[in-house]
């Protein structure tokens, strides 16, 4: 008989059984009775051509051809069970593609993202880094959490969130700013040009003035200066969103300098297309909450 024929129910029994050694108990597992388990393997065999079972007084044992049997059955039920869940998460998983400025990513977003993916189990969010702002008609990309003006024709932009600059560098960092200390200089793009305050710029609004020819590191993203000045290279200018996560873990410190905000913010843009996605909604409002926990408790000069 070809296998295509052979009864399905009476192959789950088997695997059952197979496990069990027991009818009884496999009549238990399966909510069926003794009897039509009996009859179920009664019909496998039939079907089969040999018998399966050493029949004893309180249970069976399996042939050899049994035993060879029952590996493939159970891998064959695997594999189906498998492809049911696969194709129900299909049915159920909603995917979202976003993209984010790379700094904002690596020291901020990955930290919180455990949080995320246990509030959302059923989205599944591919990130990517990106610096100006996505062309959404030729990448297929939902949503950018963009560091901008937050005029942008034609789409949906919400804000999420200001940002500050002050000095930030290594708890074990010892030089003073103005007199010996290493400044990391974030280069910034022309995007973000009109939203950046710079070293210059800085010491211009603290009236610091500078007692010889600083050192200067320059490196193309914020994230790059947080790392440098964690491992003692200089002082940074840290954006606070972006390095509140490291001063938190004590891998950086803050200097007591008054903070400056940012002409820019923080925003979500979207297409109208996609804005109003559930999954979408659901991670807006997720990244709302984590923006207002970054919020710095007291900034007197905003």
């Amino acid at each position: 008989m070809s296998s295509l024929n052979l009864s399905l129910n009476a192959l789950h029994t088997f695997s059952v059984v197979a496990k069990e050694l027991n009818f009884t108990v496999a009549a238990s597992v399966l909510h069926i009775s003794p009897s039509a388990v009996s009859h179920q393997m009664k019909l496998l065999e039939a079907q089969l051509g040999m018998s399966l079972f050493h029949r004893k007084s309180k249970g069976v044992t399996l042939t050899q051809e049994a035993k060879l049997l029952a590996d493939h059955v159970n891998k064959g039920f695997n594999l189906l069970e498998f492809g049911i869940e696969s194709t129900k998460r299909a049915n159920t998983t909603e995917r979202v593609v976003l993209a984010v400025i790379p700094s904002l990513l690596e020291h901020w977003l990955i930290p919180k993202l455990g949080d995320f993916y246990q509030q959302f189990p059923h989205i599944e969010l591919q990130l990517i880094a990106q610096d100006q702002l996505i062309d959404f008609n030729r990448h297929h990309v939902h949503a950018h959490l963009h560091f901008g003006h937050g005029q942008y024709q034609g789409y949906n932009c919400t804000h999420l969130g200001a940002e500050w600059i002050y000095p930030v560098c290594s708890p074990n960092y010892s030089k003073e700013l103005g007199k010996n200390a290493e400044l990391l200089s974030y280069q910034h793009g022309i995007e973000d040009a009109p939203g950046n305050i710079d070293w210059s710029n800085w010491f211009s609004y603290q009236s610091i003035n500078m007692e010889c020819q600083p050192v200067n590191r320059g490196f193309s993203h914020v994230g790059h200066t947080l790392t440098a000045a964690k491992y003692g290279q200089g002082v940074a200018l840290g954006w606070h969103v972006i390095a509140s996560e490291l001063i938190k873990q004590g891998a950086l410190k803050k200097m007591q300098f008054e903070p400056i905000a940012l002409p820019f913010s923080y925003f979500l843009v979207t297409p109208h297309q996609t804005y109003q996605s559930n999954a979408l909604q659901s991670l807006l409002q997720w990244l709302q909450l984590q923006f207002a926990d970054s919020r710095p408790c007291v900034f007197h000069n905003e």
